[in-house]
């Protein structure tokens, strides 16, 4: 059953590899939320137009030429999303709950985590470990030491600006430019394993 290649086999294209995305809390711009880690799964399109990475919590996709881009496109959609879901101070459980509706199971998830496990697992057959917990927690801290650095280095521009809505915008470009430029997002998260 592993050896079948029909089990990657999905709607959109083949299942090629797979991941985990943790977001972290930026509190200087308003962004003070504990996300779950996020997995996501990369397609080879069928069409040979790309690639698609497709986070299966929030089912929300990023499109590329390579694999990296289409994960930076699915990254940056997820912050756009996660800023959208939670600007309103006084609708924090309804962001709450919008986010728990979307990583509700439906048939599109449903198939893809399949294709999830069926690659992790076939991996894990091949003796390729998938699993790097302690790394996880090593970047976690990097990450952390990474967000206090930017936010330093934000607030040191905070006092250019007098609009508090066209500041926050600044400070939000700012912050994705940091986290989009060099490696894919160097200050967050991303395990990937691509076979």
């Amino acid at each position: 059953m592993l050896n079948d290649d029909s089990i990657l086999q999905a709607d959109r294209g083949k299942v090629i590899g797979f991941g985990r995305v943790k977001v972290p809390k930026v509190p200087k711009l308003g962004f003070d939320h504990e996300i779950p880690l996020l997995s996501y799964v990369v397609i080879r399109r069928d069409d040979g137009e790309g690639y698609i990475a497709s986070c299966i919590h929030l089912q929300i996709d990023g499109y590329g030429a390579d694999s990296p881009s289409a994960c930076r496109d699915m990254i940056g959609s997820i912050l756009f999303y996660l800023r959208e879901n939670f600007m309103c101070a006084n609708c924090i459980d309804a962001a709450w709950d919008n986010m728990y509706e979307q990583v509700l199971s439906n048939p599109q998830s449903g198939d893809l985590w399949n294709k999830y496990h069926a690659l992790q697992y076939r991996l894990a057959k091949r003796g390729t470990c998938t699993d790097i917990h302690p790394a996880i927690v090593n970047k976690i801290q990097s990450l952390q030491n990474k967000v206090h650095r930017l936010e330093a280095k934000l607030s040191a521009k905070e006092s250019e600006f007098s609009d508090l809505e066209s500041r926050y915008s600044e400070l939000w470009d700012s912050y994705l430019h940091e986290i989009t430029k060099s490696k894919l997002m160097g200050s967050m998260i991303v395990e990937e394993c691509v076979v």
